[in-house]
């Protein structure tokens, strides 16, 4: 456990530095190149074992003088230093962007979409952010790249840097670039179940008012009030008068999810309700609105009123 944790202090330490690195040498922007100076190439494992060799078959060579050791020797060198130019032109020119903010949920998986566009062909990029384990290998270079990363406490947050990598074509070098683009997403409280009472939310109250319905037609009977006579019907057909009855329907008021004061794990609690319910009247397609301590989201419906009361909740 002591070496994890060591392990993982150093890390740390060391993309501290190199964090601040990259941000003098690519400060986020909404559309990045890939240039010379973004582009770091180093031999991978299997080049250092590439090298070793070239390096054994010339001492060889020279020792025994066999010119045919010495030819293949140079010929290797010769490839190992070509695949140099190939690794970076097989990353250079690349260009990406990202135009739609990503959201989520706490805990949960946020997809990203990343677009791509150049002017040549690309192979065998590895796409991942910094920090997230799993990258998305791209034999071909598409329009577009979702990239998933996870978000463990509510906010709004800078995108953080991609990591794009690749080995093309020999595996003998790897070329690695961080990208950061001028971009944020959005993380909202994780909704919480149906089950779940907390103390920190008042319910959304349906609230009905009577409101008079279509009115109905009924024989006349003795005692019914006359203003309700209808005296067309009874100028036509005196023997057979009739009356408007009136009826009442119940109406709906719209709805207010109301977040009250709180702190710690009673405010998340509480948001996560609040969250919850919005969710709720947005599918049931009724009109809510929101009350924060320090806001009122008026009431309406649709879509970007969700996404309000959603960022509303996620900056609370």
């Amino acid at each position: 456990m002591p070496a994890v944790t060591t392990k993982h202090w150093l890390y740390q330490r060391y993309w501290r530095f190199i964090s601040r690195y990259l941000d003098k040498r690519q400060p986020a922007a909404t559309k990045v190149k890939l240039v010379q100076k973004l582009i770091f190439i180093l031999p991978s494992r299997y080049g250092w074992w590439f090298l070793l060799l070239i390096i054994l078959l010339y001492l060889l060579g020279t020792n025994y003088q066999n010119n045919l050791i010495l030819l293949l020797s140079y010929l290797l060198l010769s490839l190992f230093l070509f695949s140099i130019a190939m690794c970076y032109h097989n990353m250079s020119g690349l260009t990406l962007c990202c135009n739609n903010v990503a959201e989520g949920y706490a805990q949960q998986q946020i997809d990203a979409l990343i677009t791509l566009s150049s002017k040549k062909q690309h192979f065998m990029l590895r796409f991942n952010f910094v920090g997230q384990p799993l990258p998305v290998v791209l034999q071909q270079l598409p329009a577009a790249v979702s990239l998933s990363l996870t978000a463990q406490r509510r906010g709004k947050y800078a995108l953080p840097r991609i990591k794009i990598s690749s080995q093309y074509p020999f595996g003998l070098w790897q070329a690695w670039s961080y990208i950061a683009l001028e971009q944020h997403y959005w993380v909202y409280p994780a909704a919480a179940s149906h089950s779940r009472q907390t103390s920190g939310v008042m319910p959304a109250i349906k609230q009905q008012r009577i409101v008079p319905s279509s009115d109905n037609l009924m024989p006349y009977r003795s005692g019914d009030s006359l203003r309700n006579l209808v005296w067309k019907r009874l100028a036509r057909d005196p023997a057979n008068p009739v009356v408007r009855q009136q009826h009442s329907a119940p109406e709906t008021e719209p709805n207010w999810v109301v977040v009250a004061p709180a702190s710690g794990d009673a405010l998340e609690r509480a948001l996560c309700q609040a969250c919850r319910q919005l969710l709720t009247l947005e599918q049931a397609g009724e009109r809510y609105g929101l009350q924060l301590p320090h806001l009122t989201v008026p009431l309406s419906s649709g879509p970007a009123h969700l996404q309000r009361c959603l960022q509303e909740l996620a900056l609370c």
